[in-house]
């Protein structure tokens, strides 16, 4: 759809070029002759080439057009060269036209050219015929040059509004998609924080399942024995109720443990080292068994995936110091960089000489594996027990030419 300016310039120029043919005819019957019916007939053919020109598309057809127009300028000159210069309006209306309509390249070696041979056929007629003016001539042709340099300018502000529109249209675009995506980006991560949660909480049910279950059941093995042995041997039935105790005891600390890492995960807010602190002020607090932390590197690098992991460990570790080492320093050390992840637990327990995995270290160690981890376990009798835990940490780069693991 044209704009409102170029349709008043199409206008404009079928007006002028009426009033220009207007103009060569003659003012009365006694001046007619056969040539002077060449005016009505051009005006004929310029209305229909430029209503045609204006409503079509094809190139083909508008150089059509504009080779037709330009024969009939061509027709005035040689048909009428008493009548001076003013041919040549027909021709910088003609220029105007032609480079707007056609690309520059295209334009620049065929009319220039056309056009002079034209001019020069023109004057060459008005010199025989004595009506050649040099000056008229220039001035007239710096006219046509003129027209052609406005239309060639017209053409480039519509060439540039319509990569503007372009533009704009292909922005609009991006941003809806950029829109799309961020909400589907948003669904994924919510998706992938639900995943989080659900796959910890599974764990931490197997956990419950492998650890207190496990307890429960030697619970009701011990209280069966017992119930024998009440009547047999009094002081052995109170021994193994004295066991039964600690298992209790110790099957309640599992759930506590268990709880609190629920809690944790729905409270997501605070910080690693703030949760480990809390974990092991805690702990301390209810085992009556010092606690030491040792950070080196950032936490918040620590991916989100791994948090829970590690939370397991410690309180498995710190649950083991106590309960078999009788522990009464705990220290946990982390060390954070680029590469590679490193969790060290060492207590200063009574230790032993063969480590034999108890179902909270199988669970440890099963955990590392998922996450692609390394679990090592050293001890020695009388010198305590020490955890070495080492996870890899991905490493991405990113070039404009893609990204590079």
């Amino acid at each position: 759809m044209k704009s409102l300016s170029m349709m008043l310039l199409t206008s404009i120029r079928l007006v002028t070029l009426m009033i220009l043919c207007i103009y060569y005819i003659p003012a009365d019957k006694a001046s007619w002759t056969g040539w002077s019916f060449y005016v009505p007939v051009a005006m004929l053919v310029f209305v229909v080439t430029h209503f045609i020109h204006m409503t079509t598309t094809r190139s083909i057809v508008r150089m059509i057009c504009s080779s037709v127009d330009f024969l009939l300028a061509f027709g005035f000159g040689m048909i009428f060269p008493d009548s001076g210069y003013l041919y040549l309006i027909f021709f910088g209306i003609i220029a105007t036209t032609v480079f707007i309509a056609f690309d520059g390249k295209q334009v620049v070696k065929v009319f220039p050219i056309a056009f002079f041979i034209a001019w020069g056929f023109v004057s060459y007629r008005q010199y025989v015929l004595g009506d050649f003016m040099i000056t008229s001539n220039l001035i007239n042709l710096t006219f046509v040059i003129y027209c052609a340099l406005v239309g060639s300018l017209i053409r480039h502000i519509q060439l540039a509004k319509e990569t503007i529109a372009v533009q704009y249209d292909q922005l609009n675009e991006t941003h809806t998609a950029l829109q799309e995506a961020h909400g589907q980006l948003e669904r994924y991560a919510n998706q992938v924080e639900e995943l989080t949660v659900i796959r910890e909480r599974n764990e931490i049910a197997r956990e419950i399942h492998d650890t207190v279950g496990h307890k429960m059941t030697a619970l009701i093995v011990q209280l069966q024995l017992a119930n024998e042995m009440s009547v047999r041997d009094p002081d052995k039935a109170k021994a193994i109720i004295g066991t039964c105790e600690q298992l209790a005891r110790d099957s309640l600390h599992e759930v506590r443990l268990s709880v609190r890492t629920l809690k944790e995960e729905d409270h997501l807010q605070a910080s690693f080292l703030h949760v480990m602190k809390e974990l092991l002020k805690e702990f301390a607090d209810s085992a009556h068994m010092q606690t030491e932390l040792d950070v080196q590197g950032d936490l918040s690098s620590i991916p989100l995936f791994l948090q829970p992991t590690l939370k397991r460990i410690v309180q498995e570790a710190l649950t083991n110091a106590k309960r078999h080492g009788n522990a009464d320093v705990c220290q946990v050390s982390i060390r954070v960089d680029s590469k590679e992840l490193r969790l060290e637990i060492q207590d200063d327990g009574k230790g032993a000489g063969q480590v034999v995995p108890s179902f909270g270290l199988l669970n440890m160690k099963e955990r590392v594996a998922e996450h692609g981890g390394m679990l090592q376990m050293e001890s020695e009798e009388g010198k305590g027990f020490t955890i070495h835990v080492s996870f890899p940490l991905q490493r991405v780069r990113w070039s404009s030419t893609g990204v590079i693991a």
